[in-house]
């Protein structure tokens, strides 16, 4: 049965949704309302990013533009658990998801460059949207400390998409050497799947689990 792109995420919605934001009397916008605010804009964010990628092509056949759909639905619902108490449990699984994304970007035969700029696609989409209808519409103050988080863990992942794509590349050339027979598109697209279920079911069990303990949960809000 095929697989889209929200199979990639947890059934479970509502990590973070156990109480409304009260914005008043708070002087600048605090980690957990960011992340309530990011998660409602997962399906858009999910869908414009998807919309940018199409127009540029996606893979290289069905197999390989599902695959690409697939990590495009993880990425962005991955995206906001790296504002709050999930953090430390989620960034390195946000991390590997990223090189998986840069490493089927070279297997689409993008250039290093060209996976980046995907990456920074979504960083426009986010940074754009935050602007345009913030949390609280503008009322609370963004805080900067969380701004600069946000733009952090984008990093990452544009970091860490062009290390996936080193080492595809390298890797690759080593095949071509060697006479080794080169992965189909098909292949690449069961092995990418394989790996996301992987990635999929750890940040399952880190939202079943809740949070990582008080300290976890202090440093959330």
């Amino acid at each position: 049965m095929p697989i889209t792109s929200s199979d990639t995420k947890p059934a479970s919605s509502n990590a973070f949704e156990s109480s409304a934001p009260k914005p008043y009397g708070h002087t600048r916008l605090g980690p957990m309302e960011l992340t309530r605010w990011l998660h409602q804009r997962v399906p858009d964010l999910e869908e414009l990013w998807l919309h940018e990628l199409r127009a540029r092509g996606l893979g290289q056949g069905p197999a390989i533009d599902r695959v690409v759909e697939m990590f495009v639905g993880q990425l962005v619902y991955m995206l906001p658990f790296l504002m709050g108490p999930y953090r430390d449990p989620i960034g390195p699984l946000w991390d590997r998801a990223s090189e998986l994304y840069g490493a089927i970007a070279a297997k689409r035969g993008l250039a290093a460059g060209e996976a980046i700029e995907e990456v920074h696609v979504l960083r426009e989409l986010v940074i754009r949207d935050l602007y345009r209808d913030p949390p609280h519409g503008g009322t609370v103050p963004l805080s900067l400390r969380e701004v600069l988080r946000l733009n952090r863990a984008l990093d990452r992942a544009v970091t860490h998409a062009s290390v996936g794509h080193t080492d595809a590349m390298f890797f690759e050339f080593f095949e071509a050497e060697g006479a080794t027979a080169l992965l189909t598109g098909d292949d690449v697209a069961v092995e990418a799947e394989a790996q996301l279920d992987v990635i999929r079911d750890a940040v399952c069990e880190v939202l079943r689990q809740g949070k990582t303990g008080p300290a976890a949960a202090r440093r959330g809000h």
